[in-house]
């Protein structure tokens, strides 16, 4: 622990309206730093007999709390014009107490104690969002820009290969998907492999295929570091492979890595007759199979004089440190910051209204080598598909009342596709024609605006189940009876019914073509065979 000075800013923004906290006012504040973003606590206090507490009545109420909050050294400051360190966030949490007199005439509230709890921005937003939303031939970065609203902004790096997917359907929806939009987002940069860095100067994340080097870089002076501990994470042990199961495509991908334990894997399994599938899934694997780095924990004894925040690039250097360092040769990356100031002077009459307050403080600082390639997350939960939606199949052959079916080949992969319209988004998505539920015995193609249950998953979906009978195809209840019709439309098909007539079986296959009928009826003690034209 040690005693610095510090200047620490705080602006509420509750309905339009800005309240300043003078920093001699705040008795509290602590940060916990991240490359993904932040929380954060204050607690400060108001006087109420001599000026009215106008942030008292907002506070109490359910509107949106804003705050900037700014922090900067007041003494022994190295660089000319220090940057404070500054972030922008919303208010999660809240509560205050009163301090009531009794002895005082009316028992006024002469004093409140409020604290704070507060969060990034994109964090809190997305926290709260479950859309549920199809979306067809985007980049999911696309898709997620969509989700950005007025106060969060993304970045995309141009490191970073997309491809546009056919569909990306964002099946959050919050009675059955605990997955937010929030862990969507992590969860997707997890897979893909990405870095993310949260600026904490604009609030913009951005996304990249390697996190960021600085070409500028700080140096921490051994005069305010009170510890230096180097840790190294566990050493990853197992191999991965890939299985695909697909039985035309059946295929084993092994992945290794050098620090392996013979037997030890983990097993990923795919099944896709798609080979760039494999190869994508590969890369991405391969990646995450490299082991993570050393890092560095900083336990320091002053406010670090120059600036210092997340993704800060540091240097060791022999002048300063010693000449055997072991870490002299490399560089760092600040991608953790923990700070916690409490105010040496608790009381509220102790510096009230001044700019700045002496505070006991304590201060970790986690730095990364350079190019460790290990991404750090937040934890998230994966989200969960399939969601259920009701769609129609399509068909662009024959009139619009045929029962006409249709297949789209797809021109890179040759798969063979339904074109399904999905009404509530008025899109069209594709799923694989094949027989679903049936065996090969029969070639039963789902027809023109069928009404179908749709299994939808992120990226792709499949029939789940048909929901209605076709046209003429239901029989009435009493005469207990099955029914096959071919064909589409009424002048154009053959009828297969096997029903019961006054409790007897009753076989007829009906064949119509315009006016042209043929007909075999099997029936008690009787066939009858006939062909009519009824022109």
């Amino acid at each position: 622990m040690f005693s610095e000075s510090l200047q620490i800013d705080i602006a509420l923004e509750i309905d339009g309206k800005e309240f300043k906290i003078p920093g001699g006012n705040i008795k509290m504040c602590k940060l916990e730093m991240h490359s993904f973003g932040f929380t954060g606590k204050a607690e400060f206090g108001l006087f109420s007999d001599s000026d009215e507490d106008e942030l008292f009545p907002l506070f109490v109420t359910q509107k949106i709390i804003k705050i900037n909050l700014s922090i900067t050294r007041v003494y022994n400051i190295k660089d000319e014009n220090p940057v404070p360190l500054t972030m922008q966030a919303y208010v999660t949490g809240k509560s205050v107490e009163e301090s009531l007199y009794r002895q005082v005439k009316k028992d006024p509230v002469l004093k409140r104690h409020y604290e704070i709890f507060f969060e990034d921005i994109p964090a809190v937003l997305w926290k709260q969002h479950f859309p549920v939303q199809l979306y067809t031939d985007k980049k999911i970065s696309d898709v997620i820009k969509d989700h950005a609203f007025d106060e969060i902004s993304i970045e995309i790096g141009e490191d970073i290969q997309e491809k546009t997917n056919e569909m990306v359907f964002l099946g959050l929806e919050k009675k059955h998907n605990k997955a937010s939009f929030y862990d969507f987002f992590i969860w997707y940069v997890d897979v893909s492999n990405m870095a993310i860095v949260y600026n904490y100067n604009d609030g913009k994340i951005k996304l990249s295929e390697k996190k960021p080097s600085e070409k500028s870089s700080n140096v921490f002076y051994p005069s305010g570091v009170d510890a230096l501990k180097t840790v190294y994470p566990e050493t990853l042990r197992h191999n991965s492979r890939i299985l695909n199961v697909h039985s035309e495509k059946y295929q084993e991908v092994k992945i290794t890595q050098d620090e392996s334990v013979t037997g030890i894997r983990h097993d990923i399994v795919m099944r896709t007759p798609i080979t760039k599938d494999i190869d994508d899934r590969k890369k991405a694997e391969t990646l995450k199979l490299k082991n993570s780095l050393e890092q560095i924990e900083l336990t320091l004894k002053e406010f670090p004089s120059n600036n210092c925040t997340i993704g800060t690039m540091v240097n060791f250097e022999k002048e300063y440190w010693s000449k055997n360092n072991l870490l002299s040769e490399k560089k760092f990356r600040v991608f953790e910051i923990h700070m916690s100031a409490v105010a040496e002077k608790q009381d509220l009459s102790e510096n009230y209204n001044a700019d700045h307050a002496s505070y006991n403080m304590d201060m970790l600082i986690k730095m990364e080598i350079d190019e460790n390639p290990f991404i750090h997350l937040p934890c998230f939960k994966k989200p969960e598909y399939p969601v259920m939606v009701e769609g129609k199949i399509v068909s662009e052959s024959g009139e619009d009342t045929d029962k006409t079916y249709q297949i789209y080949t797809d021109d890179e992969t040759s798969l063979e596709n339904y074109k399904i319209y999905i009404p509530l988004w008025d899109m069209n998505i594709k799923a694989p024609f094949i027989p679903g539920v049936y065996t090969g015995h029969f070639y039963f193609p789902a027809f023109k605006h069928a009404r179908v249950l749709v299994a939808m998953y992120m990226d792709h979906a499949f029939i789940k189940s048909f929901l209605d009978w076709g046209e003429g195809s239901r029989l009435p209840m009493d005469i207990q009876g099955n029914h096959i019709l071919f064909g589409k439309n009424a002048l154009s098909e053959t009828s297969m019914k096997y029903l019961y007539s006054e409790g007897k079986p009753v076989f007829t296959v009906q064949r119509t073509s315009d006016s042209d009928n043929e007909m075999i009826k099997m029936q008690e003690e009787s066939i009858i065979l006939q062909t009519k034209d009824e022109e």
